[in-house]
Formats: structure tokens, sequence, C-alpha cells
């Protein structure tokens, strides 16, 4: 990535989205019993009933580019999606929430768990717009919980790298980023170029109103080919092998007793006639 000319100049945003299944759906055929898995061995077969979103934490990373416009820096949002034919339809979803630009890589080798090839195809893009200050990703995908793409993506651009922000700002011709982290938040401040990984706490994506909905079914992404970036082909970085959809079975035993006393030494009982209270 190059050199950043910085707010004065406009800052580029791109922000990449992928198409998932809705995890709510596929939940509910898990809970059912109805979740199988495809001929393929690795994905999902739920015909047409689960519908195809944007990845949560995707849609909060343009919320989090929107939040920067917003606060009065001058720049250009710019979404990218990697999928097959039907990935595209996300990105009319980012327009309308307020991105300038949307351009598709379609490749039907997507979703198949290789975050690698997915960053190395993005930033053969990125490099092809040239003038790209700041990426945003969702902090991972809900399909496959990789996680992988944003330091891939930061490595293969020569890029800072911020995991994990709930939020983002431009202060100087820098990024002034807080962290979640499991003791609480941090706040880093990073050079541009820079890449940052969005996490969910950033809070709830603006809904985008029903004129521009309408505007953005009429907008076209761009296309590209992902043999336009690959640069070996048929290269492979993680490969998803076989999913599995495991058995689930329950058992509920109601332990009687007349108090609360009686119940737990009748539980501690069962517990240890089986073993599980280690001695």
């Amino acid at each position: 990535m190059p050199a950043p000319d910085g707010p004065e100049g406009g800052l580029h945003i791109v922000v990449c989205a992928k198409q998932v299944l809705d995890p709510d759906g596929v939940n509910s055929f898990a809970f059912w019993g109805r979740l199988q898995v495809g001929a393929d061995g690795r994905s999902f077969d739920t015909g047409e009933m689960v519908p195809r979103i944007i990845n949560a934490y995707d849609e909060q990373a343009v919320e989090a580019a929107l939040r920067i416009r917003d606060a009065g820096v001058d720049c250009r949002i710019t979404v990218v999606t990697v999928g097959d034919e039907e990935a595209g339809a996300i990105l009319k979803r980012c327009v309308a929430m307020g991105a300038d630009d949307a351009v598709q890589i379609v490749d039907a080798a997507a979703g198949l768990g290789d975050g690698f090839r997915t960053a190395r195809l993005l930033a053969g893009l990125i490099e092809e717009l040239g003038d790209v200050d700041l990426v945003l990703c969702g902090r991972q995908g809900s399909d496959y919980d990789q996680g992988t793409v944003p330091a891939a993506l930061a490595e293969r651009l020569g890029a800072a790298l911020v995991t994990m922000s709930a939020g983002v700002a431009v202060e100087g011709g820098a990024l002034r980023v807080v962290r979640v982290t499991p003791r609480g938040e941090e706040v880093v401040r990073a050079t541009l170029p820079a890449v940052v990984s969005i996490s969910n706490e950033i809070g709830t994506p603006r809904y985008p109103s029903s004129r521009r909905m309408m505007q953005a079914r009429r907008q076209r992404p761009e296309r590209r080919e992902a043999s336009d970036y690959e640069s070996a082909p048929g290269a492979v970085g993680v490969e998803v092998t076989r999913l599995i959809v495991p058995d689930v079975q329950g058992h509920c035993e109601i332990i009687e007793g007349g108090s609360a006393a009686e119940k737990a030494e009748r539980l501690m009982a069962q517990l240890d006639d089986r073993g599980l209270l280690g001695g």
C-alpha cells in the first residue's frame, strides 16, 4: 500500500465484506436435526431455506467506515467482496448504507474456508486500486470463524494491523483505535496505511432507508475475476477437507427429594457412582 495522502487529501477506505449463510437459519436447522453436509463434504446443504446475507462483523466494518465520514473526515468508501455470482448482492446493501463504490472478485472457489487465498485476492485488488489508506474487515466470518483474513491481508500489503476494534477515529493523519481485550479496553495509535478488524462491540449498524435501498438495487458493482489476482492458481493456504454434523443427544433425569439438601445428596451420589467427582 502506498503512503497515504492523509485526511487533507481525502482518505480512501476499503471495507472487505463476505456473504454467509444466515447463522440464525443454520442454527435452526441444527436444532431441529435438519442440518446436512452437501455432496462435496465441505459445505452445508440447506437448499434455498436459509438465506445468504452479509457477515454481521463485516456489516459493522461498513458502519465503522461511515462513522469516520460522519466525524467530518473527507473520505471515499469502497466495499469489496470475494465470492460466487450471488455474492455481489451484499454489496448493494453496503452501498445503500452509504458506501460510494463496490467491487466484486468473482471466485467459484470462495466459501471453502481458505482465508489465506481470500487475502491474496483482496490484496491484489487493493494494490490495483492504488490509493487505499485504510482497510476495515470484520474480525471473522460467522461461517468458519477463522479470523485469518485481516492479519494475512495486512502482511501482504505491508500495512499496520490492529485487531478487535470497538471504535476507529482519524486524528492528525493517524488512527486512534479502541481495542477490545479480555481485561477491558485499550486505546492504541496506528500509522496509515493500516488494516483494522472490527468487533461487534462497535454497536448496531445503521439501517438504510427505503429510498437508498431502491437506488442501490439499480447499481451494478464492478466485477473482477479471481484469475486476475491469483499468481499461483490452485495454491491453498488452508483447506477444509470435511465438515461433520455431530449427533447431538440429550438426556434429562429428574432427581427427586423432599428438600434441597436431600436432592443435592442424591446428585452427589450419582456423580460419584459414575466416577465424575475425581476421587
